[in-house]
């Protein structure tokens, strides 16, 4: 046996001596025994069965509670899937970060002990560190980090944030704006020792422009070590933050998304828990002001104005989401909105830009598309970029844009062919595929989004707009199926997307997930994704919002530059719209004169609430007013008789009637009161 598989032999029987009552435990006992005789597939099917039944965060805590810490950090450290395994249960073990964060302060007696004790107890800290506090763990190691009196707690800090790896970059990229020399020096040496080129803009600023020649010296060092020596702040700023609004894998985590920005404030590195599908946005306003403040002007602008358009969709898309109410974390972001919106006035004509950032590349992004030409004015860059946009393939951006053309007065026929289109038009649902799952194409009502990576096409289900369907493959390279399926789970925007799994082995998969996902298939076709998928009142709900709007904007053009779109607004009227869209269209019909939906709002006179038949009866009066008599005896009769009614519905039925001279002096009688 191998010295590696020795040492993971010895730290799952040494998780086993926990709970060894549960089943979960019996399980473990078998996988060590697999291990010991050789069989490591048969171990590592062991532990995933054991992943699969999802063990609670404290309960995978107590297993992993008394393992040697030698033993510990040699599990951490094999590669393969059983690496992946052993991480896996050390994710778990944090106890979930919701937990800490909410109560951190017991990081500060766990560095106490790393201070204080001795070999071994420093040993068992440093594990509980990195399984417990991970990042969280940085804010009371910074004290002893910079404690000028005392070189040997300097020393335990230093290997410390080290052994911590890359959840100590980013709190240690804050401390990089601490107030003592020597805590900014000791941080610049970390962050070059782990080589993680996030820390690249921070130490590019330190060597450029901190007061101390000593530290500036430091972190030029430093920065050779990222690979990034002699880059500018301002040039790697904006790089790095255009990496972060686009979500590259290498800077996102994509399985366990962060959700932790950390700041330097009050003198002290404070760590501000955030929704994680605002995380990466956050991270990239963060760099995208670094850029600003170190020169980088005109390039900055729109990005950050598309950093604010992708906050603005992400916590308003978040709003719609059932699971989401009562969420604190989006509540205190929601009391941001109006922030957001004083930030996308204050872009001005870098919006022009900014759209086009939100629809480039692998970042792109269509909610925040749409809530930037929500904000967008008439300059020239801003309607160049517009015009672009409304030759988008996907048609929630051409409409976006042909709105906001509008607004401004273009009423060109590509513009008010776009929003007629979505007068009746229903959005096509979206189903996204991670690996070869067989899906392909496109079904009546459905649009596919696929990936081929698990990194990208787990970050793809998790943006909004929601997904209706996620398909997985098993046995992607570098991630197992229990972590794809509980990261899924796990997150708010896919808790309750249902999920299709695609294996060669479908009744050991449908054993071990059959209650957590929806189905198991060797090849997945659409009859699949249609099965799981049930009905989604939010489709229909945000059509019909389009349709009103549209109408809305529709009605605000000249009646010649809309008077060729009757056809879709009668098919509008006849769609099963609600009396608000239905109001929104025959205002328009009424401002246009459409005589070809006059049939379509006839048939409203006496089939319809009486706000929409007042509004029908109103609208039919323009067109007769303009082009003569009824569609039909049966539409004059039906005004006839509303016209014997009272109030309101008896008085627009008479405005009518009065348009229409060859009713004949016995049925006018009939409107006599």
């Amino acid at each position: 046996m191998s010295a590696s598989l020795r040492r993971l032999s010895l730290s799952l029987a040494a998780l086993l001596l926990v709970g060894l009552a549960s089943a979960q435990n019996a399980r473990f006992d078998e996988g060590v025994q697999a291990y010991q005789s050789g069989d490591l597939d048969g171990a590592i099917e062991a532990f995933k069965e054991v992943l699969a039944n999802n063990p609670g965060d404290e309960e995978a805590y107590r297993m992993l509670d008394t393992v040697e810490d030698r033993v510990m950090l040699d599990m951490l450290l094999e590669r393969g899937e059983l690496g992946q395994l052993a991480e896996r249960f050390l994710k778990k073990a944090t106890l979930g970060h919701a937990t800490v964060a909410a109560d951190p302060s017991g990081a500060s007696d766990v560095v106490d002990r790393l201070m204080d004790g001795d070999e071994v107890e420093r040993q068992r800290a440093l594990t509980e560190l990195q399984a417990t506090y991970r990042s969280w763990a940085v804010p009371a190691l910074v004290g002893p980090l910079g404690d000028a009196s005392d070189v040997d707690r300097r020393v335990i800090a230093i290997q410390a944030l080290r052994h911590l790896g890359s959840d100590a970059v980013m709190p240690l990229i804050a401390v990089t704006g601490a107030d003592d020399d020597l805590t900014r020096r000791n941080a610049a040496s970390v962050l070059g020792s782990l080589g993680d080129p996030r820390a690249a803009p921070a130490l590019a600023w330190m060597a450029t422009n901190d007061a101390d020649p000593v530290t500036a010296q430091l972190a030029s060092e430093a920065l050779n070590r990222v690979g990034a020596g002699g880059g500018d702040p301002a040039g790697l700023s904006q790089a790095l933050a255009l990496r972060y609004f686009n979500g590259e894998p290498a800077v996102v985590a994509a399985y366990e998304a962060p959700s932790v920005v950390w700041e330097w404030v009050d003198r002290k590195l404070q760590g501000r828990a955030v929704l994680g599908g605002l995380y990466r946005f956050e991270v990239a306003e963060q760099f995208a002001l670094l850029a600003l403040e170190n020169g980088a002007g005109n390039e900055a602008r729109p990005l950050l104005a598309a950093i604010h358009a992708a906050m603005k969709a992400e916590i308003t898309e978040a709003q719609r989401l059932p699971e989401m109410d009562g969420n604190a974390l989006l509540e205190e972001a929601a009391a941001g909105l109006a922030d957001l919106d004083v930030n996308l006035a204050l872009a001005g004509s870098a919006r022009g830009v900014g759209l086009s950032l939100c629809l480039s590349g692998d970042g792109r992004n269509v909610p925040a598309a749409q809530a930037m030409m929500a904000a967008m004015n008439g300059s020239p860059a801003e309607m160049t970029a517009l015009r672009a946009a409304l030759g988008d393939s996907d048609g929630t951006v051409a409409f976006g844009a042909s709105m906001a053309l509008a607004r401004h007065g273009v009423s060109e026929p590509s513009v008010v062919g776009t929003l007629s289109g979505a007068l009746a038009s229903l959005p096509a649902r979206l189903a996204i595929s991670i690996g070869d799952t067989g899906l392909s194409g496109e079904a009546p009502g459905w649009a596919l989004l696929s990936s081929t990576t698990v990194a990208d096409g787990l970050l793809r289900a998790k943006m909004f707009p929601p997904k209706d369907v996620v398909v997985l493959r098993e046995g992607l390279q570098g991630v197992t199926l229990d972590a794809m399926v509980y990261g899924l789970r796990g997150d708010p925007r896919t808790a309750a997307v249902p999920i299709i799994v695609v294996t060669n082995d479908t009744d050991q998969i449908e054993s071990l997930y059959g209650d957590v996902v929806s189905k198991v298939v060797t090849r997945a076709g659409w009859d699949d994704v249609a099965e799981v998928a049930g009905d989604r009142t939010d489709v229909q709900q945000r059509a019909l919002a389009r349709a009103g709007h549209a109408a809305e904007v529709l009605a605000g053009l000249t009646a010649d530059a809309v008077r060729g779109i009757g056809t879709q607004v009668g098919a509008a009227l006849s769609a099963g719209a609600d009396d608000g869209v239905k109001l929104a269209v025959l205002r328009l019909v009424a401002h246009a004169g459409l005589t070809d939906a006059l049939s379509q709002t006839e048939a409203l006179f006496d089939d319809a609430s009486d706000d929409v038949r007042i509004a029908a009866m109103n609208a039919a009066a323009s067109i007769y007013a303009r082009n003569g008599g009824a569609s039909s005896a049966e539409a004059a009769l039906a005004l006839l008789d509303a016209a014997a009614e009272d109030g309101e519905v008896a008085q627009a039925a008479a405005a009518a009637l009065g348009q229409l001279g060859g009713i004949a002096a016995l049925d006018l009688r009939r409107a006599v009161r």
